[in-house]
């Protein structure tokens, strides 16, 4: 089965909202003398699962065999509908399976694959088809902006999340993860900083309100730019959301022509950024280990071991937790899909040797002890 990603990004230029941007936002703080982290390998799985049924017992060997100590549930509805109560049982089964009683699940929120990765001034205008957020779920005015429109969908989802994870007695290291993706971006607007806090902090409310972690990802494109600058903006946004994990998801197998460790200096700019700004914001890398077959990426593979590893090698000892993508037959030595679902059987044939490989040689080299030149 091919996984959706990354929507083809828009070519908008907003180069003099960026030169205003980085002539009002303060200069970054001086980070400590010792800034490195032990992260060597990722330990940490975005779990992508399609609609219908999955072979759990298959995914909690698959994360066992990875070593996996934070899991991303990737999300709990969209547009073909609810799937909250499912995903806070799996997070409850995934702690108690998996082995590890302070493991951190997070839940995803709403996710609306159309807008995602898009620049902020993309979203600030209507999509009057964009009309409501799932069958059945909040009806949205045609004349509000697009990231008002996430905003109330992802809010509403995380407050089904927040309940049911209070009526199961859920452990509070299950909490939320903000699904959308805005681009990183160097270049915001004063409304489009207030529109991300906006969308930031309504998501996370439900969550931040019952003591639960919140996370969020953001997005690297072939726009992002200047990393201390597009830094400097998350430390004036984030404080007030409630959010306390970013991701930076390095956007290598989803920007043309990437380089594998392009991420590095966005991972050390937001953290030198939020390092002495309360409340404590941890940074975590999301990294790519899939290759797009199409420029909309909307039919994936698996990456090859030697990318994969330049990318976590850009990523390691500058985080403090190393996420990737856990798509399924990827990391999963095949479908976790039962058999009766909608899948490409033979799509998931196509790329099972490439998916052991890489498995087996990302686990290889991580036993080894993770060596980077």
């Amino acid at each position: 089965m091919r996984l959706r990603s990354v929507a083809a990004v828009l070519g908008v230029s907003i180069a003099l909202a960026g030169a205003l941007v980085r002539c009002t936002l303060p200069d970054l703080p001086q980070p400590p003398a010792a800034f490195s982290t032990r992260v060597k390998s990722p330990r940490g799985m975005l779990v992508s699962l399609p609609p219908g049924n999955v072979d759990r017992a298959a995914l909690v060997a698959s994360l066992k065999g990875i070593g996996a100590t934070t899991i991303i549930i990737d999300a709990s509805a969209d547009a073909t509908g609810e799937a909250v109560a499912d995903r806070v049982a799996l997070a409850v089964e995934l702690q108690r399976e998996v082995g590890a009683a302070d493991a951190a699940i997070l839940i995803g929120t709403y996710r609306a694959r159309a807008y995602e990765g898009k620049p902020m001034a993309a979203l600030l205008g209507p999509d009057a088809a964009f009309s409501v957020c799932y069958p059945g779920g909040v009806a949205l005015d045609p004349g509000m902006a697009i990231v008002d429109k996430l905003r109330m969908c992802s809010q509403a989802v995380s407050q089904k999340i927040a309940e049911a994870l209070t009526a199961a007695n859920a452990s509070q290291q299950i909490g939320c993860y903000i699904t959308h993706e805005p681009e990183l971006s160097d270049s915001l607007t004063d409304e489009g900083r207030a529109k991300l806090g906006d969308l930031l902090r309504d998501s996370a409310r439900a969550c931040t309100t019952a003591k639960r972690n919140v996370a969020y990802s953001t997005l690297i494109t072939a726009r992002t730019g200047d990393p201390g600058v597009a830094a400097r903006i998350l430390r004036e946004v984030l404080p007030a959301t409630g959010v306390n994990h970013v991701l930076v998801r390095d956007g290598v197998a989803t920007t043309p022509d990437a380089s594998p460790g392009r991420a590095s200096v966005y991972y050390q700019s937001l953290r030198t950024a939020l390092v002495d700004r309360p409340p404590i914001v941890n940074v975590w890398a999301d990294v790519e280990s899939f290759n797009c077959e199409t420029a909309e990426c909307e039919r994936t593979h698996p990456a090859s071991i030697d990318r994969f590893r330049k990318q976590l090698c850009g990523a390691q000892n500058r985080v403090e937790v190393m996420v990737t993508r856990e798509y399924l037959h990827d990391f999963a030595r095949g479908s976790l899909v039962d058999a009766g679902a909608d899948v490409d059987a033979q799509a998931i044939l196509d790329d099972t040797d490439a998916s052991a490989q890489l498995r087996n040689s990302y686990l290889a080299w991580a036993d080894g002890g993770a060596p980077c030149p």
